[in-house]
């Protein structure tokens, strides 16, 4: 039996191939390789093969991307703060990476096809957790649009990380950030509470 850190290795190194290149490039013999650990081995490790190795890698960065938001979310920033540390974060590690990862939940949606479709349900509910996520640390904007901004923040995060690996620069998430926090604070900005008008009374 392999030692829990074969498998650990395992997990990691699948999450880190699904960054990458997405569903295609995370097959059992890559994986094999990036975590030094024999074919067979995982293979034993994940009788389910390819598809069960990509939903519990899938599954680990759900747990980890998901504390990331947390952690924005529930500071005591304005919604625009909250917004540009998220995409200013992200373009930190998307350089940090030379440009090379993104996203794997995105990734691996962008690769569904016939054959995979099991996958979809998983990355279906891992968005909707991490707006979920996102939607309770929204407390500036009503509840019943506090969902729709969550979905708003994460399509434009997906959108800005496809464009910056694409162009080599963190440019387009710190730009997009900046826009989509401004414009999120200007619609949700706190109004204040009318004043009512004092009624005058009628001369007799």
């Amino acid at each position: 039996m392999e030692p829990p850190a074969s498998k650990s290795r395992v997990i990691r190194a699948t999450l880190d191939l699904l960054s990458k290149s997405g569903l295609a490039g995370a097959g059992i013999k890559q994986v094999a390789a990036a975590s030094a650990v024999p074919e067979g081995s995982v293979s034993q490790l994940f009788p389910g093969g390819k598809l069960e190795l990509a939903t519990v890698a899938l599954e680990e960065a759900e747990r980890g991307i998901g504390q990331w938001f947390r952690e924005v979310f529930h500071q005591r920033k304005s919604i625009a703060g909250k917004v540009e540390l998220l995409f200013t974060d992200a373009a930190k590690n998307v350089e940090a990476s030379e440009f090379m990862k993104g996203c794997p939940v995105a990734a691996v949606t962008l690769d569904l096809d016939r054959d995979s479709e099991r996958l979809r349900a998983v990355c279906r509910t891992i968005f909707l957790n991490w707006q979920d996520i996102i939607a309770a640390g929204l407390g500036e904007v009503p509840k019943a649009k506090r969902r729709e901004a969550a979905e708003l923040i994460l399509a434009t995060l997906e959108g800005a990380l496809i464009l910056s690996r694409a162009e080599g620069t963190k440019e387009p998430l710190l730009r997009g950030g900046r826009i989509l926090g401004d414009a999120l604070a200007r619609r949700f900005q706190a109004v204040p509470p009318r004043r009512k008008a004092k009624s005058r009374r009628r001369r007799a």
